[in-house]
C-alpha cells in the first residue's frame, strides 16, 4: 500500500498503539466500572437495611417519610424507592409504596423466582440502573419486598473522558514516533545522497560507512562492492577495446602498406602475387581474431549444453595429435601418446576438439626444436586426467596469473609469427567451464609447462 518506509513503519506503530490502548481502555473501562457498581451496592446495602428495619417497626403510612428522608440523608437525587406486595396465589404483584418520582420503568418486570424468598439482598442492573432488592416479610398469600434503584451514570460520563484522552494520546505517540522514525531513517537519506553525487563512469568515489547503523551499513558495503566489481568491469572494458583496436589496427596497417607499395609503380604479376598473398594472410588473421571474439561474445551455455553427445576424450585427442603433426615435424618436434586411458563423457566434440588444438598449438609454438611433448590420459581416485607436457621455454609466475586473460601473450613476437590472437586459452577455459572442467597449469622458466585438464568422476558429464 505504502512505498514509503517511514510512512509504512508509522502506520504499523499506529496500529500496534491503537491496539495497545483498546485493550488498556477496554481493562480500565470494566474495573472502574466494576468498582463503581461495588460502591452503589454498597450504598444501596445501606438503604435497604434503614428501609427494611423502619418498615418493621412503623406503620405502612409512614414509609413514604422514611423514603424522603433517605433521600435527603444519603444527598441522592437518583435514587427510586418502592415496595412491593406479590400475590403467591395469583402470582401478581402490586406496588404498595414509591418514592415521588420513581417510574417503574426503572425497575425490571417483576418476576418472582425462589431466591428471592430469601433474607438476602439481591442486586441487578436493568435499563442503566442498579436495584437491590430484599424480602421484607412473607405469609401465607403474600410476600412483601423493598426495592432501591440507582442510575448508573458511568457509562457516558466515563466513556467520553476516556476516548478524549486516548485520543490525544494516539495523536501525540504517531507524531513521536514518526519524528524518531524520521530521524532513524536519516542515514539512508544521507547514502541516497552520496550514492547521487556518484556521476556516471566514474566508480573511484565509495559510500561512506561512517556513522550508519549495522543494518544499512551491509547494505553499504554491498553497494560498494557492486562499484568495485563495476569499476573492474569497466577497466576490463577499457582495456578489452584497447586490445582490440590495436590487435585490428597492425594486420589493417600491413594490408594497406602493401596495397599502397603495389600502386606506387608497375609491377609484373609475380610481385603483384606476393602482395596479394601477404594480404591474404593478414586478412585471415583478421577473420580468425573477428571469429575468436564472436565465440567468446556469443557462446550459449544452455544451448550448447542441451546439444551435449555422448564422445571418447582419447579419440579426440588422438585426431588432433595426427592433425598437427605436420606443423610439429617442421620444428622436429615428436608429440609421444604414453598413456590413453579411455574415457567415455558427454559433451560437444566440435568445441572439445578446439580446445584441445589450441592447448596443443601453444605446446608447439613454445617448445623449442628437436623436443618432445608428451600427452597422458589416465585415471585418478576421483577424476580422470589428461596431461600435456612440453620443454618449452616456459612461464614466469606472472604470466601463469594472466594466461587465462583475453589479448594475453607469453611471447608476443612468437605470437605474432604465428597468427595467434592472445585468445587461444580464453577460449579453451570458457569451453572446459561449460563442460564442468578444470584447466591447471604448472610452469618453469626455461623447462616447459605442463597443462592439465581435470574431469570429476562424479561429474555429470561422466556417462
Amino acid at each position: 500500500m505504502f512505498k514509503s518506509i517511514r510512512l509504512r513503519l508509522t502506520l504499523y506503530f499506529a496500529l500496534l498503539i491503537a491496539m495497545i490502548l483498546l485493550g488498556t481502555t477496554y481493562l480500565l473501562y470494566q474495573n472502574a466500572y466494576t468498582n463503581q457498581l461495588s460502591n452503589i451496592d454498597g450504598s444501596l446495602h445501606v438503604i435497604i437495611n434503614d428501609l427494611t428495619n423502619d418498615m418493621r417497626e412503623d406503620e405502612l403510612e409512614e414509609i413514604y417519610e422514611d423514603i424522603e428522608d433517605i433521600q435527603k440523608k444519603f444527598k441522592m437525587g437518583l435514587l427510586h424507592v418502592r415496595i412491593v406486595s406479590y400475590d403467591l396465589t395469583t402470582e401478581t404483584g402490586s406496588v404498595i409504596a414509591k418514592s415521588s418520582e420513581t417510574k417503574n420503568s426503572v425497575f425490571a418486570n417483576f418476576n418472582l423466582q425462589k431466591d428471592y424468598i430469601k433474607e438476602d439482598i439481591l442486586y441487578q442492573t436493568f435499563n442503566s440502573h442498579r436495584t437491590a432488592m430484599q424480602r421484607v416479610s412473607i405469609d401465607d398469600r403474600t410476600v412483601q419486598f423493598v426495592q432501591a434503584s440507582v442510575a448508573i451514570s458511568f457509562k457516558s460520563n466515563t466513556t467520553v473522558t476516556l476516548i478524549a484522552v486516548n485520543t490525544i494520546i494516539f495523536i501525540f505517540s504517531i507524531l513521536g514516533a514518526y519524528i524518531l522514525i524520521s530521524r532513524t531513517l536519516l542515514p539512508v537519506d544521507n547514502v541516497v545522497m552520496s550514492v547521487n553525487e556518484i556521476k556516471a563512469y566514474d566508480y573511484t568515489k565509495r559510500v561512506s560507512t561512517k556513522n550508519i547503523p549495522n543494518e544499512i551499513k551491509k547494505l553499504v558495503e554491498t553497494f560498494n562492492k557492486l562499484l568495485v566489481r563495476h569499476q573492474e568491469s569497466f577497466s576490463k572494458i577499457s582495456q578489452f577495446s584497447s586490445d582490440v583496436s590495436h590487435e585490428l589496427k597492425t594486420p589493417l596497417t600491413t594490408i594497406r602498406g602493401e596495397i599502397e607499395v603495389g600502386l606506387r609503380r608497375e609491377r609484373n604479376s609475380e610481385e603483384y602475387q606476393k602482395i596479394l598473398e601477404k594480404s591474404l594472410s593478414k586478412i585471415i588473421e583478421i577473420q580468425k581474431f573477428i571469429d575468436g571474439l564472436l565465440f567468446l561474445a556469443k557462446t550459449d551455455k544452455l544451448e550448447i549444453r542441451s546439444s551435449f553427445k555422448e564422445l571418447y576424450i582419447d579419440e579426440i585427442i588422438t585426431e588432433c595429435v595426427e592433425e598437427l603433426s605436420p606443423i610439429a615435424h617442421k620444428k622436429a618436434i615428436n608429440i609421444e601418446i604414453t598413456t590413453l586411458v579411455p574415457v567415455t563423457v558427454r559433451g560437444n566434440c566440435k568445441l572439445l576438439k578446439i580446445a584441445c588444438l589450441n592447448i596443443l598449438k601453444n605446446a608447439i609454438l613454445y617448445s623449442h626444436k628437436d623436443t618432445k611433448i608428451e600427452i597422458e590420459v589416465k585415471e585418478h581416485k576421483l577424476e580422470y586426467i589428461v596431461i600435456i607436457k612440453d620443454q618449452g621455454i616456459g612461464m614466469t609466475k606472472e604470466d601463469l596469473e594472466h594466461i587465462f586473460d583475453r589479448f594475453y601473450r607469453v611471447d608476443k613476437i612468437k605470437s605474432r609469427e604465428s597468427g595467434g590472437t592472445g585468445l587461444g586459452l580464453s577460449i579453451v577455459k570458457m569451453i572446459l567451464d561449460i563442460h564442468g572442467f578444470d584447466i591447471v597449469i604448472e610452469s618453469e622458466v626455461g623447462r616447459g609447462s605442463l597443462v592439465k585438464i581435470l574431469v570429476e568422476k562424479d561429474s555429470k558429464s561422466i556417462l
